[in-house]
């Protein structure tokens, strides 16, 4: 009878390493057809799951097909793909994201805030050369996927970088005193703009910024003495000007009071002047028109009024009477024959 070729379970020997093996052999053998389907069951859910992706409502999806991503837009909900051939990547639109320069905020195990290593994002220069620490934060989301997916690598370095450059150069454009004080909420407003066109023009990244804000602005703690005593120089400087403003003020003022007197007084002398003209214009022209109807009896008249103005101031008169040739005759106390003016007699 000739020997069946091959090894059975049966040839398996008693001891050694069959003692393991050979009832371990025997339960797969009775099990195999329940681990069969066990694993059949693994399998089809595995592939199950890679056949569903779930998004959230604030997730959209891109999906690659062969490394092409599909026209289809993938919005929060259930969504089906093939298994090991498709590749979905998740992005949350429509979360806040936000950036922050010069501090970090406290984290959950309470670690604060601002580092050292933060510093360097901070520190600047002034229009006026002054060093200054600005700390501000910027909130974006994303309002394009595509770009943000596969138009840019180091999506947040790229971001933080521009921010950085976009900061230090408003900054620069302010004195120290604006960025410490009244012109922050401007300076904010102008970084936002500019951050943000230069996000979408220069360097396109997919993003929208919704918030720029500046925490604080201060002086850094080498410079601070020789900063506080510069305002105290400013404040008596400005209290000087104050002074010497006043001082001004107060001349021209008086300069101004007294123009406005003498000009007041030139005026009124002027009128005076000019009334008295118009008097004696017309008084003249009067006398013309008189002399023009009766000459002679105006000429007469004229000159006994002149004589008598003249005689008025003399005190005596010696008179020669020329016709007899006598010489002087007599002496006339004139004053006794006119009565004395009440405001005197002009000499």
């Amino acid at each position: 009878m000739e020997r069946e070729s091959g090894w059975k379970f049966d040839d398996m020997p008693e001891s050694g390493l069959g003692v393991i093996i050979k009832p371990l052999l025997k339960y797969l053998k009775d099990r195999g057809q329940k681990l069969l389907t066990l694993a059949g069951l693994v399998f089809m859910l595995i592939v199950a799951f890679s056949v569903f992706f779930q998004l959230e409502p604030e997730e959209e999806a891109v999906v690659l097909r062969f490394g092409q991503p599909r026209a289809e837009e993938f919005g929060p909900g259930l969504h089906t793909k093939i298994p090991f051939v498709d590749e979905v990547f998740v992005v949350p639109v429509n979360r806040q994201h936000r950036l922050e320069f010069g501090f970090r905020s406290a984290s959950e195990d309470g670690t604060q805030g601002d580092r050292p290593d933060a510093d360097q994002e901070s520190l600047m220069l002034t229009g006026d050369l002054m060093l200054v620490h600005v700390r501000w934060s910027l909130v974006y989301r994303i309002d394009d996927i595509h770009i943000w997916l596969f138009e840019i690598k180091d999506r947040e370095s790229t971001i933080r970088d521009i921010s950085m450059g976009v900061m230090r150069q408003i900054v620069g454009d302010y004195s120290l005193d604006e960025v410490l004080t009244t012109k922050q909420l401007e300076i904010a407003t102008l970084a936002h703009s500019t951050t943000q066109a230069a996000l979408r023009e220069k360097v396109p990244t997919g993003v929208h910024i919704t918030e720029v804000a500046i925490k604080s602005a201060d002086v850094p703690e080498n410079a601070r003495k020789a900063f506080d005593d510069l305002t105290r120089t400013l404040a008596k400087v400005q209290g000087e000007l104050a002074e010497a403003k006043a001082d001004q003020d107060n001349a021209i003022g008086a300069a101004r009071q007294k123009k406005n007197e003498d000009l007041g007084k030139a005026e009124k002398e002027l009128a005076q002047v000019t009334e008295n003209a118009h008097g004696e214009a017309a008084a003249f022209i009067a006398k013309a028109t008189e002399y023009h109807w009766a000459p002679e009896i105006t000429r007469q008249w004229m000159f006994l009024k002149t004589m008598k103005r003249v005689l008025m101031g003399v005190d005596e008169k010696i008179i020669i009477e020329d016709s007899k040739g006598s010489g002087v005759s007599m002496h006339l106390p004139l004053k006794d024959f006119f009565p004395a003016p009440s405001g005197g007699v002009k000499q």
